[in-house]
């Protein structure tokens, strides 16, 4: 069905379009607008994502290029003043929307993904925030200090999925723990945070939607041993039952459990609490090691999608920005579940780069073959003897 289509027609056909236009009508995102609607916007700054274009200037000249491949694209017109003006414009909501639906879709395409480090069937989160620094001069309505301007992306992240849950982004400013109020709690579901988010009406919040939490305690955190467990071994140094009893423990009065681990390959010793009374207290020590999958994935997006530089000055230019590789991060990640390919997303990410505008199946691209042939697929345009 897809031999002969560009590999970005390809990846398009995973965004709905009649969604999408449903969108804009919402937000009246193309009203008065004669050329390049708002789709065309999303096609655009997912080119640039996926190519790594850097500016107005940058991504115009590479699609204006292939004039002759417009057709298949949908495109009729690209002009830096255009594009500058739509990411000005055109409504960011639009974009986070259309972020939500394909995350549902995603969703229910990787029901099936499972993580072989845990035997428990509860879907894992970790909750997180990363800052994206901003310049000071040229965006002003960032400004959080004197010398400083960002913006927070707070997320939830799936780790048995490896993608996403839900992401919000506020001012720099904004606490962290804040920003979990902005976000949906599932019964069953373990959310796993640093503690940076120990609030105790968080904790609550989190128990009476009859979910779990796995978080670690502040070292002025003030509370009461009611039971003391035998450690079980395997680095378990403590497994006791405890009640708050500070100042604020009336927000959170029900027992807790504690867990203390001694790491063995840096003998750090890290304590745990959590509401989870089930789960082995390794098993418990595991869950949080797993929150570093989030700061991979923080690191991921930072290093390899345009988040770090800005097209645009304006909010809306930003958020743009933000949301559309989020966007093209669930596209990756969908193909690459999709096509059962054994590649690593990075690797996902240059070869469908590398192929953007060619006609090439996906699936074909993403199985993966001999060094050689991962070379070609790769330099697709180079005619070099590679010496393999």
């Amino acid at each position: 069905m897809n031999k002969n289509r560009m590999v970005f027609v390809q990846m398009q056909q995973i965004i709905s379009t009649f969604h999408f236009k449903k969108l804009t009508d919402e937000y009246k995102a193309d009203k008065n607008v004669r050329s390049f609607s708002t789709w065309n916007l999303l096609q655009t700054m997912l080119y640039a994502q996926l190519t790594g274009k850097r500016s107005l200037r940058d991504i115009c000249t590479g699609l204006c290029s292939v004039t002759n491949r417009w057709y298949h694209l949908g495109l009729t017109s690209l002009s830096r003043n255009n594009l500058s003006n739509s990411l000005a414009k055109r409504s960011s909501q639009v974009f986070e929307k259309a972020f939500y639906q394909l995350l549902a879709k995603v969703q229910l395409e990787m029901n099936g993904r499972n993580d072989k480090r845990f035997k428990f069937n509860n879907p894992l989160k970790a909750i997180d925030s990363t800052s994206i620094s901003l310049c000071l001069s040229l965006c002003s309505w960032a400004s959080f200090r004197s010398t400083k301007a960002g913006i927070k992306a707070h997320t939830m992240y799936d780790i048995k999925k490896r993608i996403p849950d839900f992401m919000v982004i506020t001012e720099g400013r904004r606490h962290d723990h804040t920003a979990v109020s902005d976000m949906p709690i599932h019964e069953g579901t373990i959310y796993v945070m640093d503690k940076g988010y120990l609030c105790f009406k968080t904790l609550e919040n989190i128990d009476k939607n009859r979910a779990f939490f796995v978080t670690r305690i502040k070292s002025n955190t003030q509370y009461r041993t009611i039971r003391k467990n035998k450690p079980t071994g395997n680095g378990i140094l403590r497994d006791d039952l405890i009640v708050f009893n500070g100042q604020k423990s009336t927000d959170y009065p029900h027992g807790l459990r504690l867990v203390r681990y001694r790491e063995p390959i840096e003998n750090k010793v890290y304590t745990f609490i959590t509401n989870n009374f089930d789960l082995a207290a390794s098993t418990i020590a595991s869950i949080y090691k797993a929150r570093w999958d989030i700061e991979l994935f923080f690191k991921w997006i930072k290093q390899n999608l345009k988040v770090k530089s800005f097209i645009g000055r304006s909010e809306n230019a930003v958020r743009i920005q933000i949301w559309t590789a989020a966007i093209a991060y669930l596209v990756m990640e969908y193909l690459r579940f999709g096509s059962r390919s054994t590649l690593s997303l990075i690797e996902v990410f240059r070869i469908l780069g590398a192929n953007i505008l060619s006609d090439r199946t996906i699936d074909d691209l993403l199985i993966k073959r001999t060094r050689a042939h991962r070379k070609r697929i790769l330099f697709p345009d180079l005619q070099l003897d590679l010496g393999f």
